[in-house]
Formats: C-alpha cells, structure tokens, sequence
C-alpha cells in the first residue's frame, strides 16, 4: 500500500461540490427569513423563497389568490426587497399548493 499525505478534513468538505449546495441552501434560508420580515403582515408565512438567479428571486405562495395580491404589490414588494438585496431586479411568484401544508 502506497503511503498518502494526510488531508485536512476540512478542506476537502469546503471544496466539494456537497459544500456549494449547502452554502446555497443557507443563502436561500437567510434570504427567506429577511424577507419574512420584510413584506407585509397579510404575507408573512404564506410564501418562501424557491431560488435566485440571474438577478430575478423566484418564490413559491400557496395558492393563486395570494399570487395575485402580492402581483398588485409587486412593484412595492420589489423595493422592499432592493433594500435588502440590490441585486434583484425582478420578482418571479409561482403557485406551489403543497406550501399550504406546511
């Protein structure tokens, strides 16, 4: 058997691609939070955070007539978001019954 040099267990946690995913996953859960906070009370609780990317923040409500109420607000909930993260540019909201369980 060929002797290998130790490796920090660390390092190799940090470079794989398990660490990216999880990195993602706190950044989505932290975005998610901040954003609970920030919308209005008739919203708090009724929708989360799917994903960001390429400067549109995609979220999933539970059912069309809460799609709806946040689309006549989008304008207003879009500068809530800019406050918080400047990046986003547009908000995306799809409808996800399976939120209404939760």
């Amino acid at each position: 058997m060929r002797y290998n040099k130790m490796k920090n267990i660390t390092d190799i946690v940090e470079k794989s691609p398990l660490a990216e995913i999880a990195r993602r996953s706190l950044l989505l859960g932290d975005l998610n939070r901040t954003l609970q906070q920030c919308f209005p009370p008739e919203f708090k609780g009724r929708f989360r955070v799917a994903n960001i990317r390429d400067e549109v923040l995609y979220c999933e409500v539970q059912n069309a007539t809460l799609r709806q109420g946040i689309l006549f607000r989008q304008a207003e909930l879009l500068a809530l978001v800019q406050q918080a993260f400047p990046a986003v540019k547009r908000l995306v909201f799809n409808i996800n019954p399976e939120l209404a369980a939760l």
